[in-house]
């Protein structure tokens, strides 16, 4: 419904802008007088703001200004904020600069009309003819205003629809003080505190940006080009270009006493370490992906972690797990009231899903356990593996455990009366059910929560995946190694009813039941290519299914 209304007030707002003026082309006005400036520069401004009826979106030399409506709530319209006698104030230098370094934060400085700033502020004197061009100055005033209200907005709440990985402008989300924040920053002359208060609280949001920075920092003086792999096989030339490559970002040993094969194996090795790849110094698929980023890429893409964080719950409660796919890991965290502190209680890693069957990010809460429970086949893969299994071999569920349940919801005890060759995608009359047991393909255990998705936590009869860098091999369902640890966890408050000696004895009988969770956890699954561990070293992760490129061609359209 947010979303709906958000979409309504900017097609509103578009509306609005589309029956004033389609573009205001300001007229060049020059003077000589600088203490005619001033005033010159601010009759500009009042026709422009005489211009805009109501609350419309202001466009400018085919810059839009989508903030525009909110310009009155944080400065005067009736004075010029940023500039004096035709030079910036330190409220105006201030505020260029840290648009100029938006990156610090993880931002685009041509999202705030930088190069325009730029070139604006570049060109308000002119020493040929000594005259100040007082159109640039309204315009420098107007366009640094809307990048500080937008970029107020983009650090509190990120740039995206976080549900659709599209851009959108929707203020309705943003933190409620955020206009009285930034008012406070211009009347003071604190806009870098005013900015940096609106940020994310959360500790990972705080390290992963310092990780940033010092990454800026550490390779400012290196540079390395993406590799291609199209239509290349393993030639001399590649092997020239890996070892360049390597030299250039410090991964090459030269001094080693061994051939130039190993010295090269070596440095793919040392290089897959800091994607948390399998590292065994060969080029698989996902080593290629990892090499095809650039410098700017790679910095691109913490930037999309930090913009990933912006989407979070200004506070989590005391307990919480998270499944971060690219890591296929989850954590469990509770607070520590002596210490004021979010404590990890809970590692395990987890199989999810193969980026042609992605797990969905989502956020939900774990309500209830059961143990033994069957597997009820989604429709997709009845169809598309289980049926052509059967049509191939009739006697495959008998192998793998599975009942067949007819539409009246009984279980097909004469499967030989069934023409399973009739059977295809479009019409397929049963349904397949997995008996409880250890080769149920859901394990021994399942964590049900509500999502739209169709997708749980379960334990798996699996196990091999566990011992892989790659556990991207589910249908979309996530899978977890540490199952037992996490029941036991999640029954922790309710020990009287269940001790955990109890819990111990239904994983070992083969019989079905459901534990309902006492204060159900909440879950949230997340998609994260970079984070920081335990000691605040910057962990870096493979785009396993090329979100984080996505979002950077609608930043970076250029």
């Amino acid at each position: 419904m947010k979303l709906f209304f958000a979409i309504v007030f900017f097609i509103l707002l578009l509306f609005g802008c589309n029956n004033q003026n389609e573009n205001n082309k300001i007229e060049i006005i020059k003077v000589k007088q600088p203490q005619n400036i001033d005033a010159e520069a601010q009759n500009i401004l009042n026709e422009l703001h005489n211009t805009v009826k109501g609350d419309t979106l202001l466009i400018i030399d085919n810059d839009t200004l989508v903030t525009y409506p909110y310009f009155k709530n944080i400065i005067n319209l009736n004075q010029l904020n940023y500039i004096k006698s035709g030079k910036a104030t330190v409220l105006g230098d201030t505020l260029f600069l840290i648009i100029k370094t938006a990156r610090q934060y993880g931002l685009y400085a041509n999202e705030y009309h930088f190069k325009t700033l730029d070139s604006l502020k570049n060109n308000f004197f002119n020493e040929k003819d000594s005259t100040y061009n007082v159109t640039n100055i309204a315009k420098f005033e107007v366009l640094l205003t809307d990048a500080y209200l937008l970029f107020g907005a983009h650090l509190n709440k990120g740039r995206f629809a976080y549900d659709t990985l599209l851009r959108e402008w929707n203020p309705l989300k943003l933190d409620t003080n955020w206009l009285s924040v930034l008012k406070y920053g211009i009347d003071s002359n604190k806009v870098r505190f005013a900015l940096d208060s609106l940020e994310p609280k959360h500790e990972g949001y705080k390290f992963l940006k310092k990780a940033l920075r010092k990454y800026i920092f550490e390779n400012e003086k290196l540079s390395w080009d993406s590799i291609s792999f199209t239509n290349v096989v393993d030639t001399p030339a590649l092997k020239k270009k890996l070892k360049q490559r390597f030299i250039e970002t410090g991964y090459y040993n030269d001094s080693l006493k061994v051939n130039d094969s190993l010295k090269l194996a070596k440095a793919i090795k040392k290089f897959q370490a800091t994607f948390n790849l399998e590292t065994d110094g060969k080029l698989g698929k996902y080593t290629k992906q990892a090499l095809g980023l650039d410098k700017e890429k790679t910095i691109r893409q913490i930037e999309m972690a930090l913009e990933r964080w912006r989407w979070e719950p200004a506070k989590y409660p005391k307990q919480y797990a998270i499944v971060n796919i690219p890591s296929a890991m989850m954590h469990v965290w509770e607070w520590d009231k002596k210490h004021k502190v979010d404590t990890l209680v809970l590692k395990s890693k987890v199989v999810v899903g193969k980026p042609e069957n992605q797990t969905p990010t989502l956020k939900s809460k774990i309500n209830y356990m059961m143990i033994y429970p069957y597997w009820n086949v989604p429709y997709k893969i009845a169809y598309e593996e289980i049926l052509p299994a059967v049509q191939r071999d009739t006697n495959y569920l008998h192998k793998k455990n599975f009942e067949v349940i007819d539409g009246s919801g009984k279980v097909v005890t004469n499967l030989g009366k069934l023409n399973w060759k009739r059977f295809n995608k479009n019409y397929l009359p049963v349904k397949f059910r997995q008996r409880i047991g250890n080769e149920n393909s859901l394990g021994i255990c399942k964590f049900n929560f509500n999502n739209k998705y169709g997708v749980y936590l379960h334990d798996t009869n699996s196990k091999r995946y566990f011992k892989t860098f790659y556990r991207f091999q589910s249908h979309g369902c996530m899978r977890l190694e540490q199952f037992d640890a996490f029941a036991r966890f999640l029954i922790r408050e309710d020990t009287l009813k269940i001790p955990y000696d109890t819990l111990t004895v239904y994983f070992s009988r083969q019989e079905q039941k459901q534990i309902n969770i006492k204060k159900p956890l909440q879950l949230y699954v997340r998609y994260y290519t970079s984070t920081i561990d335990s000691v605040g070293n910057l962990q870096k992760y493979i785009d396993i299914y090329r979100n984080d490129e996505q979002m950077m061609k609608l930043v970076y359209k250029n």
